[in-house]
């Protein structure tokens, strides 16, 4: 981030001197002008000790230029308060604001000098304000009723001493540039701060995109890890983690299960005749079928080739057998092809926890038995015989 640092003093060019007076009473107007245009002010020593009074000692050094009571004024006339809130509206529309009114009291027939505050500062809070006078139409509390904020006000009793009005335009112009200074510098620190905040924000999105996909990756590693290219059904690895979980859990609760694998009869010749591809087509629409028919607590999982294997969890309506015949009758179903349709036959071999073993490599080993038995008693179901 680039440092923002505050803007330097003002230069006298640089200095917004535009100064608007309010008043009924055009010669008012006229004796402002002689006080504020003079080509040089003669009572320097006066206005600074009247400044360092109001303000201080270093008041006068902390950010006017070397001329600072050389400043030259740019004075504006405005007659009614309505015309003097145009002429604001205008001159800010313009970018060139007044930095200070003086503004009078009492303007019939329209709007006094404090209503016409009022109306001013809705829109433009920080414009200094000497409110002129020769009586007391208003007390402070109604003042303070009236516009609430009350620090950007002073008072001049009319008829008005010529150093008092040159000592308020020097001191008031002063504070608003350096105000204005201040409000310009919050702005490019809060412009600065938006911008990081969106760099920021875009930045965390990228960051979001990419942990996201990095995720999606990671996912999608994990699953081809674990699961069948073709089917993408488990494979060999997550069905023995499964098969693991299934005998921890029967441990614990003296549960029983099954161990079931299935071979595909004949399926080297739907290869050798019909092609690769359409023994790739018949392991798809197996695997779907096999899907179709499983009971939600089941696992299904491709081992290679044709071989598929189960675990299936005991229950009461549903014997490990009555499972296994469901499978069978499934995989029977004609399956279409590119070039026609074709039905298969399967064997399965079950093995049953714990009666035929406590550990994965057994229970497979006694499946697999019982299947080659029922694959040379030409297909079905057999059960390893103890």
């Amino acid at each position: 981030m680039e440092d923002i640092t505050p803007d330097a003093p003002a230069t006298a060019q640089e200095y917004n001197t535009r100064i608007l007076i309010v008043d009924d009473n055009e010669s008012i107007h006229e004796d402002f002008r002689k006080v504020l245009l003079q080509e040089k002010n003669e009572n320097h020593a006066a206005l600074d000790e009247l400044e360092a009074e109001l303000f201080g000692e270093d008041s006068s050094e902390a950010a006017l230029p070397s001329t600072e009571n050389d400043l030259e004024y740019r004075v504006d006339s405005a007659f009614q308060g309505e015309e003097a809130l145009e002429m604001v509206n205008k001159a800010e529309a313009e970018g060139q604001p007044y930095s200070l009114i003086f503004m009078d009291v009492r303007m019939p027939p329209g709007w006094d000098g404090i209503e016409t505050i009022s109306h001013i500062w809705i829109d433009h809070p920080y414009l200094e304000m000497v409110l002129c006078t020769a009586y007391s139409d208003y007390t402070w509390d109604d003042i303070v009723a009236k516009l609430g904020c009350t620090d950007k006000l002073l008072f001049l009793r009319k008829p008005f001493d010529a150093v008092a009005v040159q000592q308020m335009a020097l001191s008031l112009v002063k504070k608003w540039n350096l105000g204005n200074q201040a409000r310009s510098h919050v702005k490019n620190l809060e412009r600065e701060v938006q911008e990081r905040t969106v760099q920021l924000r875009e930045l965390l999105q990228e960051l979001e995109e990419k942990n996201a996909v990095l995720a999606s990756s990671n996912d999608e590693l994990k699953h081809t890890s674990l699961h069948d290219y073709l089917t993408s059904l488990p494979n060999r690895i997550l069905f023995h983690d499964r098969l693991e979980q299934a005998i921890k859990l029967a441990s614990r609760n003296d549960g029983q299960f099954a161990v079931a694998l299935m071979d595909l009869n004949g399926f080297k010749d739907i290869n050798d005749q019909r092609g690769h591809l359409a023994g790739d087509q018949v392991l798809i629409a197996v695997a779907k079928q096999l899907q179709s028919v499983l009971r939600g607590s089941d696992t299904v999982a491709r081992l290679g080739g044709d071989e598929f294997a189960f675990v299936l969890p005991t229950v009461a309506s549903e014997s490990p057998q009555t499972v296994a015949q469901k499978l069978i009758d499934a995989v029977a179903l004609p399956i279409t092809l590119d070039d026609g349709t074709i039905t298969v036959s399967s064997s399965i071999g079950i093995a049953l926890y714990p009666d035929h073993g406590k550990k994965n490599d057994g229970l497979l080993e006694k499946a697999d038995a019982a299947m080659y038995e029922a694959k040379r008693s030409g297909g079905g179901i057999k059960v390893h015989n103890t």
